[in-house]
């Protein structure tokens, strides 16, 4: 270790990803990536320049990327729930939607997976930086 200029092992690394499909005319549909915050299994916050009225529905894309893992949720339906004017941005509370129980049951999984993997990456940063503060 006399060489190693590192004193702590590299945090892991994460990405995680979302879109909402746009309805621009009555023929065009447009991804376009938003900001995702504040995510459990049951919904998500979304930060955006789009504007979306509270009990719309909206069509989601998330994917999570770590070091040795990769998840996928092409296409999930929710509803927005909480819309608050956030800079020149708008913050908004996105409820997951399910067409039947077996689709919930089918998707359920992987929301879960995404769900613990950023609890468990946000614990991992907070104990870096709490070992930082204390010099553990």
């Amino acid at each position: 270790m006399g060489d190693e200029r590192r004193r702590h092992e590299r945090l892991s690394w994460l990405r995680f990803e979302s879109k909402v499909q746009v309805r621009r005319s009555f023929f065009k549909k447009e991804w376009i990536p938003v900001v995702p915050f504040d995510y459990s299994h049951y919904g998500m916050g979304i930060q955006t320049d789009e504007v979306f009225e509270i009990g719309e529905q909206v069509e989601l894309s998330l994917e999570l990327n770590k070091e040795n893992s990769h998840i996928l949720v092409p296409k999930l339906k929710g509803v927005m729930r909480y819309k608050e004017k956030h800079h020149s941005r708008f913050n908004y509370g996105v409820e997951f939607l399910f067409e039947s129980r077996q689709d919930k049951l089918m998707m359920d999984e992987d929301l879960i997976r995404i769900e613990q993997a950023l609890r468990h990456f946000e614990s991992s940063r907070l104990r870096y930086a709490d070992d930082l503060v204390t010099g553990a």
